[in-house]
């Protein structure tokens, strides 16, 4: 259903950009699911408006209701709490993997956006099998076009088909 590709990439959208700001705030990655209430309310106002781009955009009925959205129905609030928990759980195993395949790139020097998208993919792709690996990879590619310079969506797919190839598909 259209309705839920848009849900589904405003929640990967918004999952990445909550880990950035965990980042850039240096907070601690184990507490990132307690951030989450906070962090979707004070958003709310740009998660609604992309969204509402996102269903215009894969929708092809021109009178889509797009009136009195709630929370929960743009967001997964259900995905972003296993990705918290994976990544409190598996934080260290997915920056080992990454900084085994960025090749003259350690995490601590990486763009800070960049990072963000690599540990949200990685995390999907070790933590979440309903996930297929290759729908993680081109998410996470095309949240690069979008929010990073013109070599990161290279660098990025090249570091996740590694991660890919040595986890399996």
């Amino acid at each position: 259903m259209k309705s839920d590709k848009a849900k589904k990439v405003t929640t990967r959208e918004y999952m990445m950009k909550l880990i950035y700001q965990a980042n850039i705030n240096k907070e601690d990655i184990q507490n990132l699911e307690g951030y989450i209430n906070t962090f979707l309310n004070d958003n709310f106002e740009y998660i609604v408006n992309r969204y509402q781009e996102l269903r215009l955009q894969y929708s092809n009925n021109p009178n889509l209701e797009l009136e009195n959205l709630k929370i929960e129905d743009i967001i997964d609030r259900e995905y972003m709490i296993k990705i918290c928990r994976a990544l409190k759980d598996n934080s260290g195993v997915i920056d080992e993997s990454i900084n085994k395949f960025s090749k003259n790139w350690s995490i601590q020097r990486m763009p800070k956006v960049d990072l963000s998208i690599l540990r949200l993919c990685v995390c999907e792709m070790m933590c979440l099998p309903e996930i297929p690996k290759k729908v993680s990879i081109n998410e996470a590619v095309e949240l690069a076009k979008i929010y990073c310079d013109d070599k990161s969506p290279k660098f990025i797919n090249g570091i996740l088909g590694s991660v890919v190839n040595e986890i399996g598909q």
